[in-house]
């Protein structure tokens, strides 16, 4: 929580400053997007009897813009997930549910054409903590599902100036290792491939 807020007023203080001194050429624009989140994960299960599937969820964020001469533009934003995970593993009788709350900070570069708008830049991982319940009902840490810096890539439509429409796709650079404990004689790894897909709806100020 504290990082979160110290994400939030740094974006804060740098949106005022550019509003206070305009740079010649450079147009800022803020705003907050929110809209539905989809995670693919490739999950490499080894020994594991489990089964993981991903369920939708939502994100949300607040958007920034440095619009350099119209068709160049630099956009941090920060971004919050939520997502599940299912877990069921019959060979010992065991279900439950991985909750995914993600917090990333996108760094894209965009450049504009007539309407439509490509980006593409890195993600850095600030929050990631899944967790699950055991047998005893215990919160018990899934391990990272995102590496600390991934990549993403996607276009965007800003329609009526103040309308933003968002789609993208996020993929980390690497793996990353979790464990399914289910009580104290269950340890089981697992390896994981981020994939991500969000569409997102958004207002421009």
């Amino acid at each position: 929580m504290k990082r979160l807020l110290l994400i939030l007023t740094a974006f804060l203080l740098c949106g005022n400053a550019f509003a206070k001194s305009p740079i010649p050429g450079v147009r800022t624009e803020w705003g907050v997007v929110a809209g539905v989140n989809y995670m693919a994960p490739k999950f490499t299960m080894g020994d594991s009897s489990a089964s993981l599937k991903a369920n939708p969820g939502f994100s949300a964020g607040i958007h920034m813009g440095l619009r350099i001469i119209g068709i160049l533009g630099i956009q941090p934003e920060v971004i919050y997930s939520y997502n599940k995970i299912g877990i069921e593993d019959d060979k010992v009788n065991f279900v439950s549910d991985i909750k995914c709350n993600t917090l990333q900070v996108p760094v894209l570069l965009s450049l504009k054409l007539a309407l439509v708008r490509f980006n593409i830049g890195p993600v850095f991982t600030v929050m990631d903590n899944p967790t699950y319940l055991d047998r005893s009902g215990e919160k018990v840490m899934f391990g990272r599902l995102n590496p600390t810096l991934s990549y993403t890539a996607g276009v965007s439509v800003c329609l009526f100036k103040h309308l933003l429409i968002d789609a993208r796709v996020t993929s980390g650079f690497k793996t990353v290792e979790n464990c399914l404990s289910y009580d104290i004689s269950h340890d089981q790894y697992i390896k994981t491939t981020m994939f991500n897909a969000q569409l997102k709806i958004g207002v421009l100020f």
